[in-house]
């Protein structure tokens, strides 16, 4: 039932090619997103979870294939990666900490010509008014349901540093802002199934970080002379999942 932005449409595979160009290189992958497991001449997918990979992972074949790993330390020789892609995963790791280190594990397993493109589930500078998203999904104005849940948690995350909202609170701030179901799938024509797959956030312990471009490029320079942003396309809420491009890693010896 995952629709964009959750999963990258073709326009998005498109931005991964055309940025980091991949079809010679051999790609290692943060997580198993199918969608993305033809990129590259070769690759490898990383994800700590058996069940990710039992569950999505489209299958190996002689070009690619998925290995249970750790993404802070991957599975990888030091300066061995052409190039590294990953879908969303600085969201889903938690705060500034867990961002740096991952940035940190990046930068180590590339090769100093090596390159990095990862798309982004980023708040705008300025936060949303909960009311003017409301009125706005009402009105018809946005893409899918999955798009409205990243924009309901966006204007749940507070001006902390981390930008970090537990999922829990991704679900209190929808239940707030539309409480009634009903409305919500006969003025959008979502089915109520879809709006329901929320719920799955209840009583979870998942931490989820929105930060902001301006935050994610400055933590990357620790460890990046080059970053760069750039467009994803114009599928709806694109203008916040832009792909955060990162070469030249440091040498932190």
């Amino acid at each position: 039932m995952l629709g964009s932005p959750l999963r990258p449409p073709p326009e998005v595979v498109e931005a991964y090619n055309r940025e980091l160009d991949l079809a010679r290189s051999h790609v290692v992958m943060f997580g198993v997103t199918p969608e993305l497991a033809g990129l590259g001449a070769r690759m490898t997918a990383v994800d700590e979870s058996a069940d990710m990979i039992a569950g999505i992972w489209p299958g190996d074949t002689e070009r690619r294939k998925a290995v249970r790993g750790d993404w802070f330390d991957p599975p990888m020789s030091d300066a061995s990666v052409d190039a590294l892609i990953g879908d969303g995963c600085l969201t889903v790791i938690g705060g500034a900490d867990a961002r740096q280190a991952l940035f940190s594990a990046i930068a180590r397993v590339l090769k100093a010509d090596g390159r990095a493109g990862i798309r982004l589930y980023a708040s705008p500078e300025t936060r949303d008014d909960p009311r003017d998203v409301r009125a706005l999904a009402l009105a018809g104005g946005v893409s899918t349901f999955h798009d409205l849940k990243w924009r309901v948690a966006m204007t749940a995350v507070a001006g902390a540093p981390d930008y970090v909202i537990p999922v829990t609170g991704i679900l209190e701030q929808f239940e707030a802002m539309f409480p009634d179901r009903d409305e919500l799938s006969t003025r959008t024509g979502w089915e109520l199934p879809v709006i329901g797959t929320v719920d799955v956030y209840r009583n979870s312990s998942v931490i989820y970080n929105f930060a902001p471009v301006s935050a994610l490029v400055e933590e990357a320079k620790v460890f990046f002379d080059d970053v760069d942003v750039a467009s994803t396309g114009t599928y709806g809420l694109a203008e916040r999942c832009p792909l955060l491009v990162l070469r030249a890693p440091k040498r932190r010896d």
